[in-house]
């Protein structure tokens, strides 16, 4: 009889754990960045069945808090029709200067009229297009205005809250908290975890066009990011980068470094003949070839394999999902791994 009841017990408790994983994998949450070009809705188009979010990066604002840019409504409504998910991204890149913009950033988070402005626009915009979200993305923030920046957040994050509009804060990827790395500092995950309901760590651009030649997103770097982000943000509310692109160095001329988009590289690989090879230490491709002009090139990327891998890293630090930059050249193979990766 004991027996017969212990066996009843485990097999209940199997039941249960089987059950519990199967709810936590159909709820993590699959994002698409979005832009508002016709690619991007193409994408979304054809690979919706693979996403239950996306993220529309097509906002940005002035030093007074008016929110600048327009809302994808194609993509939008097809959001809405297949019940997907939607974010307003609200970045603080500035077109004239073609980058992020820490004075701006500034401008709108230390001045308490521009902060008001900027958040009350922040609610007329989600509810003026059914958005779900706001995801706030300032980057460049000046390391001596991290209080500032956290206090800014919890700002935004209260009143939003109070509107039934939930925030998801995007933050450079690091594996310590270091003073002295002036791109990283000013984000305290701690704070900024416990005021929003996601993070999302943008484990991507370890190296770039602006670097020396290397991994667009290591292995061991993105391992060491989510351990630090996981020791101080729930795990459930951490949501993982993923690139659809890699990087093209020129090492001869270091001014015509590219970026690629996934189906770019696919096509540059049959184009110049050349052999990836897979790199152990990083879990990343790469090749080299000589272009037209005689230049030696070499380029780091992700294939479907290495992205499955790096995607099963939400199952084992129990992340609430991943997210992708960003649709619009990738393939269905892509995210069939990212799929796999997030099973």
């Amino acid at each position: 009889m004991k027996k017969k009841l212990w066996v009843c017990l485990a097999f209940s408790t199997v039941l249960v754990f089987l059950t519990y994983v199967k709810a936590d994998a159909a709820e993590r949450m699959i994002v698409g960045y979005t832009t508002g070009d016709s690619a991007s809705y193409q994408s979304l188009a054809a690979y919706h069945d693979y996403i239950n979010s996306i993220a529309t990066d097509t906002f940005a604002f002035d030093a007074k808090g008016n929110l600048i840019g327009e809302a994808p409504e194609n993509q939008l409504s097809f959001a809405e029709k297949h019940q997907i998910k939607t974010w307003a991204v609200i970045s603080n890149y500035n077109e004239a200067i073609q980058d992020f913009d820490g004075d701006l950033a500034s401008a709108v988070m230390t001045n308490e009229t521009n902060r008001k402005r900027f958040t009350d626009q922040l609610v007329s915009l989600a509810k003026g297009h059914g958005y779900d979200g706001i995801n706030i993305d300032f980057e460049a923030v000046f390391p001596e205005e991290r209080s500032g920046y956290t206090k800014f957040i919890q700002y935004i994050s209260d009143i939003l809250k109070r509107e039934g509009i939930q925030t998801m804060v995007s933050v450079p990827a690091k594996s310590a908290d270091d003073p002295e790395d002036d791109w990283s500092w000013p984000y305290d995950y701690g704070k900024i975890g416990a005021a929003a309901d996601f993070v999302q760590v943008m484990t991507y651009d370890e190296h770039g066009s602006w670097s020396e030649p290397g991994s667009v997103c290591s292995m061991g770097w993105i391992k060491s990011s989510l351990e630090f982000a996981v020791e101080e943000i729930s795990s459930d509310k951490v949501i993982m980068g993923i690139p659809s692109y890699g990087y093209d160095w020129d090492l001869t001329d270091q001014g015509n470094n590219t970026l690629k988009q996934w189906n770019e590289i696919r096509t540059l690989k049959n184009e110049t003949g050349a052999k990836p090879k897979y790199d152990s230490g990083t879990a990343s491709m790469t090749f080299s070839y000589v272009d037209q002009k005689r230049h030696q090139h070499v380029v780091w990327y992700e294939n479907e394999n290495t992205v499955e891998m790096k995607s099963r890293l939400t199952n084992d630090d129990h992340l609430a999902g991943v997210s992708v930059y960003s649709l619009g050249y990738e393939s269905e193979s892509f995210w069939q791994a990212v799929q796999k990766g997030t099973e």
